[in-house]
């Protein structure tokens, strides 16, 4: 490899993302029951296939009359209409119109009607029943209604279409389908929608002093924090997510379960063993399964050593051991790919504007991610760093909610300055798994 070549491999936050998901399409998309949907990502456009509402229908509960008959109607002066009819919600438009098709032009008559109910032709207004006076039969029904005021045309009346016309695109695809998308689907009486699978995840923890959790901790050993917190994240974005036991560091090893995991995965993902260590392994493996490097060093800290390859359809993030630079390799970059591979319109991060609650003053010559605790106030948000931002300090993110970004440079940021952040997705997305 030239030295121009290995130099296509540095690259920004923003290069990574756009190398990554111009290299792989969405994954295959399957057909589930609306039930099923919830959370999946609609992986085709839905066009309205009937006009919304599909009828003219009543929007409260009251009466249908004709506002004509209503014209000299005023306090003193009601006008009386006599009560023909009686429609509720699920009555057939055509007995609507049934029950009225006798009356004349002059006849002055309303109709009992509910809301969702079909409104009759005959019938231009919908009085609301709080404003009639009703003259009641001996069977506790309306015989008649005062009215004494004036009501105007389509008052309390959907009309068909008023909503939505027909073959209207209302659903693009890439939309995650949620309460809101749900009900649109429902409304048009789909049963099925067709969605994009959930990637299928391995995650490989890479190390010999790795150790299960449940376990006796053994002398000079850790235990596999890293595994778990990737599995987490990847459920907690709706990917399916395979932890596999801790891998030896021994690169004949490490490259056949990568080349195990490939078969059975969309996504691999490592932890550890990305440096440049004489026991980082995760590259040279990662080549011989036959995976070819996307990028091999993100400008950011930390998880400068951050990399990707990709054989056919596979991707392979190699992340870092560091509990910090793992955590930022997520967020940063395994976040947007996998969203892009779920088929979300919107795969990237939302970043926001915060003002700097301390001062940040350790420079670096790449953007520096660091935990923070985002906390609105007056309409702005406020970025406290975390006072022991250590990279290797697993209790930090007991407390972070969110990553602020501190721009390259010699000079780190100053307490007031404003910075983008990123809310961490347990906090974006409520913690649920979809």
């Amino acid at each position: 490899m030239t030295t121009l070549q290995k130099q296509q491999l540095v690259v920004s936050v923003e290069e990574a993302i756009r190398h990554l998901c111009e290299g792989v399409s969405p994954v295959r998309t399957e057909k589930l029951s609306l039930e099923d949907c919830v959370g999946r990502v609609l992986a085709e456009d839905f066009f309205t296939p009937f006009p919304m509402p599909p009828f003219r229908r009543a929007a409260m509960d009251g009466y249908a009359v004709r506002s004509q008959t209503l014209l000299g109607a005023g306090q003193g002066s009601e006008v009386m209409l006599r009560v023909i009819a009686e429609v509720k919600a699920g009555t057939s438009k055509e007995w609507a119109q049934e029950c009225t098709a006798d009356r004349q032009v002059n006849d002055r008559d309303a109709v009992r009607i509910f809301t969702g109910a079909p409104v009759p032709h005959r019938y231009d207004t919908v009085v609301m029943q709080e404003v009639v006076t009703p003259i009641y039969g001996e069977d506790g029904m309306p015989l008649w209604i005062g009215i004494d005021r004036p009501h105007p045309v389509g008052r309390h009346i959907a009309e068909a279409g008023e909503d939505l016309a027909p073959g209207k695109l209302i659903l693009v695809r890439g939309t995650v389908i949620g309460a809101k998308e749900m009900a649109v689907l429902a409304s048009y009486g789909q049963a099925e929608a067709v969605v994009h699978s959930k990637p299928r995840i391995v995650v490989l923890p890479v190390g010999d002093e790795l150790q299960e959790p449940g376990t006796a901790l053994s002398a000079n050993r850790i235990y596999d924090a890293n595994g778990l917190v990737v599995y987490a994240f990847l459920k907690q974005l709706g990917a399916h997510v395979t932890r596999r036991k801790p891998v030896p560091d021994h690169p004949a090893v490490l490259a056949n379960e990568i080349r195990l995991a490939a078969e059975q995965a969309d996504v691999v993902i490592t932890t550890g063993g990305i440096s440049v260590g004489d026991h980082d392994y995760v590259e040279r493996s990662a080549v011989s399964a036959g995976f070819e490097p996307i990028f091999t060093k993100v400008l950011m800290r930390p998880g400068t050593p951050t990399s990707a390859f990709k054989k056919e359809d596979c991707l392979l993030f190699g992340l870092s051991g560091n509990p910090s630079a793992c955590y930022s390799g997520l967020e940063l970059l395994v976040k947007p790919a996998v969203q892009w591979l779920k088929g979300m319109k919107n795969y990237r991060n939302q970043w926001l504007k915060g003002k700097l609650e301390d001062s940040v003053g350790k420079p670096c010559p790449y953007p520096r991610y660091i935990r923070s605790i985002a906390t609105m106030e007056l309409g702005m948000w406020r970025i406290a760093p975390l006072p022991n931002d250590k990279s290797g300090n697993i209790a930090a993110f007991a407390e972070a909610n969110a990553i602020a970004v501190i721009p390259a440079g010699g000079r780190g940021a100053a307490k007031g300055e404003i910075v983008s952040f990123l809310l961490l997705t347990h906090m974006a997305n409520g913690g649920l798994t979809l």
